[in-house]
């Protein structure tokens, strides 16, 4: 092996970072913060949701963006779902989305 190759492979293993998985750990021992979930979304959702976040600037909330609509959605779903089991939740999913084709 050339020297220069040799010395590129003994700094890239010396740089490698070794992975931690957090998901492993205890709930106690995570890192409290935010991730990033990519989600997909109708037009007419996507649409409601900047909508909606544009009304709020515009009412006065200059930090309001697309987070906080749908963190607020998110609340508001885990309310209703609060207490609820695995039955009872998936009894509110297919209730809501027939409520949402008898009205379309």
């Amino acid at each position: 092996m050339s020297n220069k190759k040799q010395r590129l492979v003994e700094r890239a293993v010396a740089t490698t970072r070794q992975p931690r998985s957090t998901r492993l750990l205890e709930d106690g021992q995570q890192k409290k913060g935010y991730r990033v979930v990519a989600v997909s979304l109708y037009t007419p959702e996507a649409e409601w949701i900047d909508h909606t976040f544009k009304l709020l600037q515009r009412a006065g909330n200059p930090k309001a963006n697309r987070s906080l609509v749908v963190r607020e959605a998110i609340l508001r779903l885990q309310e209703d779902l609060k207490g609820k089991n695995p039955e009872q939740t998936l009894r509110y999913f297919i209730e809501h989305q027939a409520k949402r084709a008898a009205a379309s």
